[in-house]
Formats: structure tokens, sequence, C-alpha cells
């Protein structure tokens, strides 16, 4: 009676997720352009593999957010970075790679890069089924940033976030300050370079972002 009881204990943990890390952060994934990651482009005088224009790659936005998360959630195994991206962000198009993941965290910042019409039907639209394809039949933590600037994708960025009940956050204050541009810090001189987010802008996308998904973070770790 007594190994009966205690096999529907174990039982009943398992399926709740006790035990097995139910509130576990396995993965956080970002989705991004170059401002997460851009490839060496000697031409441009760029030469890192990082999110430009940021000078070391543990100062771009992308691994600073995930120092913020594995630092909230103290496991003993870190979460995953996955850095990702859509096949044509030219036309908001392209994420059935992604469809399925099984990231805990989904940070969305793609847009800038955008070449279509600015309209809700081949924009907004386009960017809130990419958000439903994302999430799937689970329930992660998903974040947009709108981009790195102004205009009216911004606003359907936000719009389609709260359409779909996820978080987001909007880049146009800080990239608005010229402090926050590579520009200011003289590191580079291309001026396609240095219009992406030096390192301080790095660190204030990653402190905006952080700002926005700590609360539920901390729900989801304490589960």
């Amino acid at each position: 009676m007594f190994k009966r009881s205690l096999l529907f204990v174990c039982a009943a943990l398992l399926a709740a997720g006790v035990g097995a890390g139910a509130g576990e952060i396995r993965k956080v994934m970002i989705i991004g352009n170059s401002i997460m990651k851009h490839g060496v482009a000697p031409q441009l005088g760029w030469n890192s593999d990082w999110g430009m224009a940021a000078t070391a790659q543990e100062k771009d936005y992308a691994h600073l957010l995930h120092r913020k998360i594995c630092d909230l959630v103290k496991q003993e195994k870190a979460p995953e970075l996955q850095l990702a991206w859509i096949s044509s962000e030219k036309e908001m198009k392209g994420w059935d790679a992604l469809k399925g993941n099984d990231a805990d965290v989904i940070v969305i910042q793609i847009s800038d890069n955008y070449r279509g019409k600015k309209n809700k039907e081949e924009f907004q639209n386009n960017y809130s089924q990419m958000i439903r394809d994302l999430r799937g039949d689970r329930d992660p933590i998903i974040v947009c940033l709108t981009n790195w600037g102004d205009g009216p994708l911004n606003e359907m960025i936000r719009a389609a976030a709260a359409e779909n009940g996820v978080l987001s956050v909007n880049l146009a204050p800080l990239a608005a300050d010229p402090a926050n541009k590579a520009g200011s810090e003289g590191h580079f001189k291309n001026g396609g370079v240095n219009w992406h987010p030096g390192d301080r802008g790095m660190a204030k996308i990653a402190e905006a972002t952080f700002a926005a998904i700590e609360k539920p973070l901390r729900e989801k770790a304490a589960k």
C-alpha cells in the first residue's frame, strides 16, 4: 500500500511538472537583424560577428539581455541563447522554420529592413500572424521591439503585440538620443554602421527589454 501511494504521489508530481524543471527557463530565442548580429563586412569597416555596432559580443543587446535573464533565474543550467532570423524581413515573411520552437522567452526585433507597404494589410497582419505562429499552442513570454527609429511601423508593431496579448517595447525614444548611436562613440567611420546602437544604445535596449519581461520571468521561474 505504501509503495502504491508513493508511486501515485510521484506520478502526480511529474504530471504537475514538479521535479522536472516546470519553472525552468530553458531557452531564450531572439529574432533580429544586424542590430542582433552582423557578420564580418570589411567594406564597412566592420570586422566583428555580433550585434552591430557594439565593441564586443558581451556588449551587444542580445548577450546583455541573456546575462540579465540568467542572473534573474539563477538556474544550475543557464538558459540557452538562440539567435534567429526570418528569411525575408524586407517583406515581413519567412518564419516557417521557427514554428514549433521550444523557446520559453521570445524577443522579436525586426522591421528596420522592411521595404513593403506600410499598412495593416501588408505589414501589421503579417507581423501579427508571425506572433501567433511563434507562440503556437504554448505560452512563452513574447516581447516585440519596435524598430531603431520611428514611424508608422512602430505603431503597427505595438498594435499587433496588443492584439495578441504580448509585450512590446518602444525603442524610438532611445534611437532619438544621439548618445545611443554608434556615431557618438567614435569607433567606426561608416555611416551605416554608425546608425546602429553603440555600446550605450545596446545597453539601453537590453535594459528596456528586460524591464518589460522581468515580472513575467519571475512568475514563470517561480512555478
